[in-house]
């Protein structure tokens, strides 16, 4: 999976490549909690269905990937929300 960062505002300079170091260390040894915060950050919500939906197929890619990865079966946190 692949985790493109981009540094919208001025006000404080973002260095990309630690930040995604460690972003991918705490997904690798949080799995689902990270992901679901993750989908937050990139600007996904679950106040309707319709945004649930949309979150919800984002989860399960990236824990699909995850999962995949590691040899895990890990599921989304917003699943049967709505």
């Amino acid at each position: 999976m692949a985790l493109l960062l981009r540094n919208l505002q001025r006000a404080v300079p973002v260095r990309r490549a630690p930040l995604r170091r460690r972003l991918q260390l705490l997904r690798a040894a949080l799995g689902v909690t990270a992901t679901h915060g993750l989908c937050h950050l990139l600007g996904f919500t679950h106040s309707t269905e319709a945004e649930w939906q949309k979150m919800f197929q984002k989860e399960k890619e990236v824990l699909e990937e995850l999962s995949r990865l590691t040899g895990t079966r890990l599921q989304p946190l917003s699943r049967g929300l709505f």
